[in-house]
């Protein structure tokens, strides 16, 4: 079995240099200490595509990495894929997108702390992306160590880190677990089945028309720039928004009458706030259940929302 490990960068390929962490670790030797985290006996080609922080990221190179990926595939039996923690979740939606829910396993790997720290948690998420590419799992998915286990999560279904913490959660929770060698299935995970084909992450190399903005008490709501096409509000965690903030209530009017669509992600047509009540009347479509990444990225290559792509939606 053959396994390619495209390297980007992200905390999972630094290492300390001068006080200061910076992409350049040596995959080999992290590669080593997977197998030694229980990684499964493979061909393992090492393929450095990118040295970059995630937070550094663009349409550009996402698209770029999900091409290595395609290109690796042709004669791979899975792909790991090293990345940043920060903008995970955005690289992981597209790649999901890009590949569909039927192509061959792909797995992408992140760490909170450098391969050479003390307790790293990169061995053990490397460990676990082995072995989902070397699985019958059909599709793209991340693992995220949480102690001693690392969580396998479908890719589209990623939620952003915990602020400090490092934690990463995702809807409707993970798909299995890999601890001590061995890739354990979740009983009860569901997915809604999609028969959509892979899209086409192309509108990602163009100018950015979707914003994503998070409203609160102290926030100012600056007008779009030209082009801007959709706005994605992070609603809270009640699944309002501050609907009853004149404030906000103007910037709503503002994007109706440039018509630029709101969306409200994070939300659900069965939030009992009366504030909720409001959305209709400021023009703010609700998004299905999925991850604000997800939304986001969605919107971006012009894809139906309402539709599953890539196991994105949760019931």
């Amino acid at each position: 079995m053959k396994i390619t490990v495209i390297t980007t960068g992200g905390t999972i390929g630094c290492k300390e240099t001068n006080g200061m962490l910076r992409p350049g670790a040596d995959a080999g030797e992290l590669l080593e200490r997977a197998r030694h985290a229980g990684a499964p006996d493979a061909e393992y080609e090492i393929l450095p595509l990118m040295n970059a922080l995630s937070e550094n990221m663009t349409g550009g190179t996402i698209v770029k990495i999900a091409g290595a990926v395609k290109s690796a595939l042709a004669s791979s039996d899975g792909v790991i894929v090293t990345h940043g923690t920060d903008t995970l979740d955005v690289t992981a939606a597209a790649l999901s997108y890009a590949l569909g829910e039927g192509s061959k396993p792909v797995a992408i790997a992140s760490a909170n702390l450098p391969p050479d720290a003390p307790g790293s948690d990169a061995p053990l998420c490397l460990a676990a992306c082995a072995a989902v590419a070397c699985s019958e799992l059909r599709g793209a998915y991340a693992c995220c160590v949480r102690g001693s286990v690392a969580d396998v999560h479908r890719a589209s279904r990623l939620l952003p880190c915990l602020p400090y913490s490092g934690e990463r959660y995702s809807l409707g929770g993970g798909k299995a677990t890999f601890s001590c060698g061995v890739l354990r299935m979740r009983a009860g995970y569901t997915e809604l089945s999609d028969a959509l084909p892979p899209a086409d992450l192309a509108p990602l190399l163009d100018a950015p028309d979707v914003t994503v903005v998070q409203p609160g008490p102290l926030c100012a709501y600056p007008p779009p720039p030209d082009g801007v096409r959709a706005v994605v509000f992070l609603a809270f965690h009640s699944g309002t928004l501050p609907t009853g903030c004149r404030t906000f209530a103007d910037y709503c009017a503002m994007l109706h009458e440039r018509g630029i669509k709101a969306y409200a992600a994070c939300s659900s047509p069965d939030v009992a706030y009366e504030s909720a009540a409001l959305f209709g009347s400021l023009h703010i479509r609700i998004l299905p259940r999925m991850a604000p990444a997800a939304a986001a990225v969605k919107l971006r290559l012009g894809l139906p929302p309402e539709l599953s792509l890539g196991g994105d939606i949760a019931e």
